[in-house]
């Protein structure tokens, strides 16, 4: 997470002292984090991975990148930076002589950094484009694209199944009605209209699981996710400094902590077999071994420290085979 503060944007890590204690990173360590951001988590790894260590940082915010490297720039040469989607984790990591990694870090979603730019279009309560790519110049669909110009079905079944907003038919009909769209503003308008105001005992502003099924689809985060965990598993390597690799993941949204979680259920399963098998065919031997069987949360201090904070959830595992 980050705070803004003129002139510099100050990174305020989730959960980070659990992030480095289920890493257990060391001196001598080898480290990715896939989510490098303004370099908050990179930090605290560098200073504890001593000397010898090594720290590859991946983000596909370029603006976000450069503060990063800025903030690192002491640990000198024993940090890397490549500006990329985890998605292609597995190449960048070979192209940069990553071979096996002892903590592999994924801190999902998006940051106030990002949410703090109006140009940005990720926040309806800033007026801006309707963008909302983490890279903007992926040349990849604007969440305008999309709420211009598909049909009002397909709005629906987007806002109901990647925001899980039980109005989504009726929130698309008075889109598709208020058509064209071209700012954050008129969005949220637009769904304001369509369902009234704050809801709930938080008060949440009607527009938000709208903006984060927008958010989700333009920049394909569960299937960047869907890739990458495969990718950070067979990095999690032996013999490095220490046993088997770890990977934390941090998640901010119940679907993509979904994702998190099946992967690590299956892949800490020695047999995916239903249980009406009598003996295993499948032949699937766990390689993981989950480290969270509950998930961990941020306690009442730090979300009183850092809001966005509280819907964060941690899972770990570590490889065993």
């Amino acid at each position: 997470m980050v705070v803004m503060t003129a002139p510099t944007p100050v990174h305020v890590p989730v959960l980070l002292n659990e992030s480095l204690q289920l890493l257990d990173v060391r001196e001598g360590g080898v480290y990715i984090d896939c989510t490098t951001g303004l370099g908050g988590h990179s930090s605290a790894i560098a200073g504890r991975m001593g000397e010898t260590g090594r720290l590859l940082c991946l983000d596909q915010d370029r603006e976000a990148l450069e503060f990063a490297r800025a903030k690192l720039a002491p640990f000198g040469r024993r940090v890397s930076f490549v500006h990329a989607n985890f998605r292609e984790l597995a190449d960048v990591a070979k192209r940069e002589g990553f071979q096996a990694a002892d903590g592999i870090l994924m801190d999902l979603g998006i940051s106030s950094f990002q949410i703090g730019q109006p140009r940005r279009g990720f926040a309806f309560a800033l007026e801006g484009p309707l963008d909302m790519r983490m890279d903007p110049g992926s040349g990849g669909i604007t969440a305008e694209e999309i709420v211009n110009t598909w049909d009002e079905t397909s709005l629906a079944d987007l806002f109901f199944e990647l925001g899980e907003e039980r109005q989504s038919r009726r929130i698309a009909r008075a889109i598709v009605r208020n058509r064209p769209l071209r700012t954050t503003w008129e969005l949220a308008r637009a769904v304001e209209q369509a369902v009234g105001g704050a809801r709930g005992r938080t008060q949440i502003h009607p527009a938000t699981k709208v903006f984060l099924a927008l958010r989700i689809r333009v920049n394909g985060e569960l299937d960047s996710l869907d890739a990458a965990l495969p990718q950070a598993h067979s990095l999690l390597g032996f013999g490095t400094a220490h046993g088997g690799g770890r990977l934390v993941v941090i998640s901010f949204h119940s679907l993509e902590d979904r994702v998190v979680k099946q992967y690590m259920r299956r892949e800490s399963t020695d047999c995916l077999c239903p249980p009406q098998v009598p003996v295993c065919r499948c032949g699937h031997v766990a390689t993981l071994r989950d480290l969270t069987r509950r998930a961990v949360k941020p306690g009442d201090a730090e979300i009183a420290r850092n809001p966005r904070a509280r819907s964060a959830v941690l899972r770990a595992a570590e490889r065993v085979g």
